[in-house]
């Protein structure tokens, strides 16, 4: 295949990519993710393989908890504990741990800033930035007049914006399996002439890489495996697939070391009772798809990634127009398989939720590939004026998600209204790099103002003409949030109190818990009345 040339579009569109690039760096930097003294487990496991890497050279996390904290996010093995995580992006942090190790001190608590801000930036942010540029690159090929616009709903309105500044494994690893996809484009469209092979077999690493950081990422993986050998091509499939198996081999390492056999993944050997017990249920956890819970990931009230991000709907009609229009039709396939296996495979899964979680976090590794075919359906100045009304509801809301505390439970429904609203008219603003305060915080919001609205502004320009016009389209996404946050749905006792709790907790702002008393007091029945005891013996002043 040959690279589509440059087109005077796509120039007109680079301005306004370059400006959402830079105000969703400037994003990951300037917020942290952790909310001391709150560090969630799904990091800190990562954090401890870490640690003991460097600081004891094993992966054995007995001693990081003794200094880091201690979590349910263990595995346990020969009477020591380890983390339950697929260990990719643990590992690949780890050189980067020891060079900062000349600068940091070691870390004496899960909060220290070595590892809830520098080594997340290093990393998942560094390779999320990359990977949006390199969408952008090929969007604007593709869909010129679109490509800043989808750039912007997929920067600023999904949970990427959070996870990107997370050590989580979500965001790392939809970057990875993205830019490995794009490696093996410019090896097939040859726009790097020499070492086409090497070429080929580093983006093999990469998607590797991308498995061994998420499991569940597995099917998805050998797609584009597959996708490797298109046309007939069987030395680029063989170079990929032998690329692809180095982290492979890595992992069978890394379980013999922890776990005493290569084929014992961590989460056979669960510590906490909750997770082992599920883990022994099936396949680790997982047996057939149902039906119940791929609607959950989409259209549940607390994580429907349609609900939250309905500009998505679009992939559907790109992926139409995408096949018919015959170009491509190996990456049109291997985008549709993938953006529907994740799907697939985690509805087989009971903890389809992700527990305490901003949307459909184990959504987000496929969230590039949907952009590739989002774009392929804004052809019309309908289709893109429609679009970009989606992409303010989306912006909006995740605007307000991100701001504050993002960590919501299932019975927590269209959480920006009924959670982050709440929490921002009580001065709980997420933590960040500049001084602590109220002017500071108010600092804070105005710079993600300014770092989200001026892209969102050239993206609709770039987009014209729109029907209908830009101001319109604007009106009409934020008209339902608003709406919703006037009127957002009433919460359970328990909601309520979880929201209470963690606002006294966490946000520095009540320390005498008055919500979660006036929360405790609104109990009116006995099995309220306990739950509000249990609450208040766990949040409460004597447990700060």
């Amino acid at each position: 295949m040959l690279a589509m040339p440059p087109s005077p579009m796509r120039d007109q569109g680079l301005p306004a990519r370059r400006v959402i690039l830079a105000g969703f760096a400037l994003l990951t930097v300037w917020f942290a993710a952790g909310f001391p003294p709150f560090v969630n487990p799904n990091e800190l496991s990562r954090f401890e393989t870490v640690y003991a890497a460097v600081e004891q050279g094993t992966f054995r996390i007995d001693d990081a908890i003794h200094v880091l904290g201690d979590h349910e996010d263990k595995a346990v093995s020969g009477g020591h504990f380890y983390s339950n995580k697929a260990p990719g992006l643990a590992l690949a942090a780890i050189p980067l741990y020891r060079a900062l190790r000349a600068v940091f001190p070691a870390p004496r608590s899960g909060t220290a800033m070595l590892l809830v801000f520098a080594l997340p930036l290093l990393t998942v942010s560094l390779a999320t930035v990359f990977a949006l540029w390199r969408l952008g690159e090929r969007l604007s090929a593709a869909a010129p007049r679109a490509a800043p616009l989808v750039l912007v709903g997929l920067a600023f309105g999904t949970s990427l914006l959070y996870y990107a500044r997370t050590f989580f494994g979500h965001a790392w690893s939809g970057a990875l399996l993205f830019l490995a996809w794009d490696a093996l484009r410019a090896a097939e469209e040859r726009t790097v002439r020499r070492r086409v092979g090497l070429l080929v077999f580093g983006a093999g690493v990469v998607a590797g890489w991308a498995f061994l950081s998420e499991y569940t990422l597995a099917p998805v993986v050998l797609c584009l495996v597959l996708r490797a050998g298109a046309h007939g091509a069987w030395r680029r499939l063989a170079a990929f697939a032998c690329g692809a198996a180095l982290p492979v081999l890595v992992l069978l390492a890394y379980q013999a070391a922890c776990f005493g056999s290569p084929w014992t993944l961590s989460y056979a050997r669960e510590a906490y009772p909750a997770y082992a017990q599920l883990a022994r249920q099936r396949f680790l956890g997982f047996g057939l798809p149902e039906p119940a819970t791929f609607w959950n990931f989409f259209f549940h009230p607390a994580r429907g990634l349609l609900l939250f991000s309905p500009f998505f709907a679009w992939a559907a009609a790109g992926l139409f127009r995408w096949w018919r229009s015959r170009e491509d039709r190996a990456d049109c396939a291997f985008v549709l398989a993938g953006i529907v296996a994740l799907p697939v495979l985690l509805s087989a899964y009971p903890n389809w939720h992700g527990g305490w979680s901003l949307g459909s976090r184990y959504l987000v590794p496929v969230f590039f590939l949907a952009g590739l075919a989002v774009g392929r359906a804004l052809e019309s100045p309908l289709s893109r004026g429609l679009f970009l009304a989606a992409v303010v509801f989306s912006v909006a809301n995740h605007f307000l998600l991100a701001l504050t505390w993002p960590h919501f439970p299932l019975d927590v429904p269209w959480p920006a209204a009924t959670g982050s609203l709440w929490f921002l008219a009580r001065g709980w603003v997420a933590a960040h790099i500049g001084p602590a305060g109220t002017g500071a915080d108010v600092v804070s919001v105005a710079l993600a103002l300014c770092a989200t609205l001026p892209g969102l502004v050239l993206a609709a320009r770039a987009a014209e003409p729109l029907i209908p016009r830009p101001i319109v389209g604007a009106l009409a996404g934020m008209a339902p949030l608003l709406i919703l946050l006037a009127r957002s749905p009433e919460l359970t006792f328990s909601a309520r109190l979880w929201r209470a709790a963690v606002y006294g907790r966490y946000s520095g702002h009540d320390p005498a818990r008055d919500e979660l008393r006036k929360a405790a007091e609104s109990a009116s029945t006995p099995a309220e009345r306990r739950r509000a005891l249990a609450a208040w013996a766990s949040y409460g002043p004597s447990r700060q």
